[in-house]
């Protein structure tokens, strides 16, 4: 399937609003992701420490290509969150998985205008 199509899929009706942002829950990406390629795969390599924040990865492989995402562990504001649990470690790693699977065209309008 091609980013074009994928990138008509609509996908607002699974959206929540999180304080001021549109969130897009990583199990309807990628029930999205698999519906269009079921061979499609993901890992998370290891987060990495700038001082006493996270960076968390992700690197989504489907198409026969793969891409890469990062995202620093952040609360609701966009704010790095210094120190943070394995809770908001496991969070902002799925919020990745989502951020890179939108980089197909799954959801990507939702990311418009948060960088």
């Amino acid at each position: 399937m091609s980013y074009a199509k994928l990138r008509t899929i609509n996908v607002n009706e699974k959206t929540e609003k999180k304080g001021n942002l549109t969130y897009l829950s990583w199990v309807y990406c990628v029930d999205e992701l698999l519906l269009a390629d079921e061979s499609a795969t993901w890992d998370f390599p290891e987060p990495k420490y700038y001082g006493e924040t996270v960076m968390v990865f992700c690197n989504v492989t489907a198409f026969g290509k793969t891409m890469k995402m990062q995202l620093p562990v952040m609360d609701n504001r966009n704010n790095a969150i210094t120190n943070p649990d394995s809770r908001k470690i496991s969070d902002a790693t799925m919020r990745c998985l989502a951020k890179c699977i939108a980089c197909f065209g799954i959801g990507l309008y939702i990311f418009a205008g948060q960088d």
